[in-house]
C-alpha cells in the first residue's frame, strides 16, 4: 500500500513491473541485422531461449527490445514478433515452408487485468525475423560495478535513468497515475538505459508522478517522497514523471525535475555511514537548472528529519547558495551540506569557480581529518578537484546518522530548485583512480539534450497532489 493525497491506495503493479506491451502495425520491419522472413508464422517451441523476468520479459516487448535481447545470445537466430503482444527469441527456426501457424491469428483472451498497460484482447498476427549478425551485445559496466571492484562497494544506488550496474534487472523507479492512482514500476531495457516507452504508454492522456526512486544495491534504500521536517512542515510532493525529457545512451528517458516543495527521504537505512564513518557520494545533475534556495541535496542526513548541528549530515550540494560557504563568481557550486553549513572547502570563500556544465558530476567525499569535493563535465572530461583538505572550524567531528536525502535540506529545507539523474553512496572513502573510472562511466553513458522535446513549463500542469 502506499499513501497518495491521504488515502491509502493499492498499487496494480504487473508481475514483471519493467514491461509493456506495445500496439505495432504488421507492417513493422525489423532495423539493423534483422530481416523479415515469414508473417503470420511462429518459430517452434524447441528452438525457443527462456528469458528472465526483467528485461523485455518472457515472452513480451517492442520490436526493438527483441532484437537487443536476441543480440545479447550468441546462439539467438530468429525472433517471432506478435504484433500486439510482444515477442519471443529462439536458437533455431525450421519453419514449415513459411506456412501459417493457425493458433498465432485467433483471438485469445487477455491474461492481464482491465486497466494494465499490456492489456490486449486480440492477436492481430505475428512475423519472423533472422539474424544476420552473431556479434553478441553486451551490457555495459555501471557506476557501482567500478565502486564495487574497488573494493568501495555501494550501499545506495538510485537513477531514474539507467541501470547502476551490469547485471540489475529490477526497476528504476515508481509511478502513479493522478486518473486512477494506479502504480507502474519503470524498469531497464537490455542495454541498461530507462523504458520510457513503458512510462509514455502508462501515462498517456494522464499525469503521473515518481512516487520512489528503487535502491539498486540490494539493501532497499529506496527514497520514497520526504515527510515533513523542522523546516518545511508539510508532506513534500513527487515530482512530474514527464516534466524533463533527455537522451542518455542514445535512448529518449526522462529525468527528475524539481521545483520547489519537492522531495524524497529513507530515514532508515542499512549500510549507511554513520558518526566519523568514511563515505563517498556522487551525483549527475543539470547545471542550468538551480537556485539559491536550501537545499538540492543528495546524501546522507538526519533521521529525524531536524537540524540537529553542526556535523550531523554530510551531502552534496548543487546551486548557488551565498547564506554560508560559497565559491568565486555567481555560482552554481558544488558544496557539501554539512549542517548549518554550505561549504566548497574549509573556509567560507573557497576557490571553487563557478560550474558551466549543461550536465554535471558532482562529487563529495568525508573521513576522519577531512572532506573532498570533486566536479566535472558529465559528457566530456576528467574530475576536477576542488578540495581536499581539512573541514571547516567547527566540524571536526562528525555525528553523521545515516538518512538519505533527494532534493530537501537535512531538516526537509523545500525551497531549492533542481535535476537528478543518478547517484550512488559507499560506506568507505574511494581512490582518486575510482573516482576517475566512474567519470569515464558516466561520460560513456551519453547525457544528452532530448530528442526534439523540450522541459514542460510549469503552467502545463495543475499542482501534484501532496504524498504522506
Amino acid at each position: 500500500m502506499s499513501r497518495f493525497g491521504g488515502t491509502a491506495v493499492a498499487l496494480a503493479l504487473a508481475p514483471c513491473h519493467a514491461i509493456i506491451i506495445l500496439t505495432m502495425a504488421t507492417s513493422v520491419v525489423a532495423t539493423n541485422d534483422y530481416t523479415l522472413v515469414a508473417t503470420a508464422a511462429v518459430c517452434p517451441e524447441e528452438g525457443r531461449i527462456a528469458l528472465p523476468c526483467g528485461y523485455c520479459g518472457p515472452n513480451w516487448g517492442s520490436l526493438q527490445d527483441c532484437e537487443d535481447t536476441c543480440n545479447t545470445f550468441a546462439d539467438c537466430t530468429h525472433i517471432t514478433y506478435y504484433d500486439d503482444m510482444g515477442c519471443r527469441v529462439y536458437n533455431g527456426c525450421a519453419l514449415a515452408g513459411g506456412a501459417a501457424d493457425p493458433g498465432s491469428l485467433t483471438s485469445r483472451p487477455s491474461t492481464y487485468e482491465s486497466g494494465d498497460p499490456r492489456q490486449v484482447d486480440v492477436r492481430t498476427g505475428t512475423t519472423v525475423y533472422e539474424r544476420h549478425n552473431a556479434s553478441v551485445v553486451t551490457r555495459p559496466l555501471g557506476p557501482c560495478d567500478i565502486f564495487d571492484e574497488a573494493g568501495t562497494p555501494c550501499v545506495a544506488a538510485h537513477s531514474v535513468v539507467r541501470a547502476m550496474y551490469t547485471n540489475y534487472s529490477g526497476p528504476l523507479y515508481r509511478l502513479v497515475r493522478a486518473s486512477d492512482f494506479a502504480g507502474y514500476d519503470v524498469g531497464s531495457d537490455m542495454s541498461g538505459f530507462a523504458k520510457a516507452s513503458d512510462q509514455d504508454s502508462f501515462c498517456s492522456g494522464t499525469t503521473c508522478y515518481i512516487l520512489r526512486i528503487f535502491d539498486q544495491s540490494g539493501r532497499g534504500n529506496h527514497l520514497d517522497t520526504a515527510p515533513a521536517g523542522g523546516a518545511c512542515h508539510h508532506a513534500l510532493k513527487p515530482v512530474t514523471a514527464d516534466k524533463h525529457p533527455l537522451s542518455v545512451g542514445g535512448r529518449s528517458v526522462y529525468g527528475a525535475y524539481f521545483e520547489g516543495n519537492m522531495g524524497y527521504r529513507n530515514d532508515v537505512t542499512d549500510g549507511v555511514a554513520t558518526g566519523q564513518m568514511e563515505q563517498t557520494m556522487y551525483m549527475v545533475t543539470r547545471g542550468d537548472h538551480y537556485n539559491g534556495g536550501c537545499c538540492f541535496d543528495y546524501g546522507n542526513a538526519e533521521t529525524d528529519n531536524n537540524d540537529d548541528g553542526k556535523g550531523t549530515m554530510e551531502a552534496i550540494y548543487f546551486g548557488s547558495s551565498r547564506g554560508w560557504g560559497h565559491g568565486q563568481g555567481d555560482g552554481p557550486w558544488i558544496m557539501a551540506d554539512i549542517e548549518n553549513g554550505l561549504y566548497a572547502g574549509d573556509t567560507r570563500d573557497a576557490p571553487e569557480p563557478s560550474i558551466n556544465h549543461t550536465f554535471v558530476t558532482a562529487f563529495v567525499k568525508g573521513k576522519v581529518g577531512g572532506f573532498a569535493i570533486k566536479g566535472g563535465d558529465a559528457q566530456a572530461g576528467t574530475l576536477t578537484t576542488y578540495h581536499e583538505g581539512k573541514r571547516p572550524a567547527g566540524y571536526e567531528t562528525m555525528k553523521l546518522q545515516g538518512a538519505i536525502i533527494l532534493g530537501i535540506g537535512g531538516d526537509a529545507s523545500c525551497g531549492a530548485t533542481g535535476t537528478f539523474y543518478e547517484g550512488a553512496m559507499t560506506a568507505s572513502y574511494s581512490s582518486d583512480e575510482t573516482d576517475a573510472a566512474v567519470q569515464a562511466n558516466i561520460v560513456a553513458a551519453g547525457y544528452g539534450l532530448a530528442f526534439g522535446k523540450a522541459a514542460k513549463p510549469s503552467s502545463a500542469r495543475g499542482p501534484s497532489p501532496a504524498v504522506a
